[in-house]
Parts: structure tokens; C-alpha cells; sequence
């Protein structure tokens, strides 16, 4: 009897244990909201810094790597990676980065920088599981992007999100931005 109450405990405590981790883990998950947020956040911070700012993004250990995703640099003008945690990718051209279906996914994140607000774009990345062939397997990427005000940068930053539309995506920003300068006004 007293074997079975304390396997029940160490029962309970394991369930207790597995669904805080799990909550913790699902609080921890980045929204596309908060991707528009720090992307805005990091084309401030550029546009104060200036060129002295680049190196601040290729830091792995920064604070533009946050909760599994981090911000990136782009010269588009150049066509190039400018900053990125992975130092690997530094002044990687743009038109060489391609998706599962031959997209040029950072041309078209280009593309929507060029927007007032910026804008998302969808693409399809490998993942470290592999199907039984040895292949990767592919998974849906978002990323927000946006232009640096006065400099020839555009910063953005992604996270894999099976569920909303670009359309949806696209709507969210206006919707956010306008929360971002209400708590703004809330401050002064």
C-alpha cells in the first residue's frame, strides 16, 4: 500500500512537472506580434547607431537572438546578407538563398520592405528531421521585415507558423503598430 502511494506522488509530481515545462515552453513561443515589435525595435536601434549598429545583429549571444529566433540585416541594394547571427551568412547574395520550391525568398522580403510599414513573407525551410530517404524535411517560415529609416538596411526576423495567412500576417502589423505608439503615448 505505502508503494503504490508514494509511486501515485512521484506520479502527480511528474504530471505537475511535464505541464509547467509544457506552459513554460508555449509562454516562451515568439508571436508574430512580437516579431513586429523587436523588428521595429532593431531599425530604431540602426538608425541611431548607424553603421557602428551592424555589429551588434552578428552577435549569437545578443540582444537581437531571442526564444529561439533572432533579427537579421539586409543590404538589398547591395543584394546582401549585411548582419546575421551566423556569421557564415554575412555578405551572402540574396538571389542565392532559395526554399524548398526554388523561391528567392530574400529577394521577395525586398520586396515587402519597400512598404510604408514593411510586410511578411512565406517561405519553406529544411528542418533537422529527416524523412526515410535521408532528405530534410521542409517546414513554413514567416519573416517581417522592414526598412531602416535614412540607411541603406532593411532589418526583419522570422518564426515557423503553420496557422495565419500573409494576409492575416499583413494585417496584424497595423494592428500592432497602433499598440506600439498607444503604450508610447501612455509613457510620456
Amino acid at each position: 500500500m505505502r508503494f503504490k502511494a508514494i509511486i501515485t506522488v512521484i506520479s502527480v509530481v511528474a504530471a505537475l512537472t511535464f505541464t509547467c515545462v509544457v506552459l513554460a515552453e508555449d509562454e516562451a513561443k515568439v508571436t508574430p506580434g512580437d516579431i513586429i515589435i523587436m523588428v521595429n525595435k532593431a531599425a530604431k536601434y540602426l538608425e541611431e547607431s548607424g553603421e557602428a549598429g551592424l555589429a551588434d545583429f552578428n552577435d549569437p549571444k545578443g540582444p537581437w537572438v531571442w526564444s529561439g529566433t533572432y533579427v537579421f540585416v539586409f543590404n538589398c541594394e547591395k543584394g546582401v546578407i549585411a548582419a546575421h547571427p551566423n556569421k557564415d551568412l554575412i555578405g551572402v547574395e540574396l538571389a542565392s538563398r532559395k526554399d524548398e520550391k526554388g523561391v528567392q525568398y530574400n529577394l521577395l522580403l525586398c520586396d515587402e520592405a519597400k512598404n510604408p510599414t514593411g510586410g511578411w513573407v512565406e517561405y519553406w525551410r529544411p528542418t533537422d528531421v529527416m524523412d526515410e530517404e535521408g532528405n530534410a524535411k521542409f517546414r513554413r517560415k514567416i519573416s517581417y521585415i522592414m526598412q531602416v529609416p535614412g540607411l541603406p538596411y532593411q532589418v526583419g526576423a522570422g518564426i515557423y507558423e503553420p496557422t495565419m495567412t500573409v494576409e492575416e500576417l499583413n494585417n496584424k502589423i497595423d494592428e500592432v503598430m497602433k499598440k506600439v505608439k498607444e503604450e508610447v503615448k501612455e509613457e510620456k
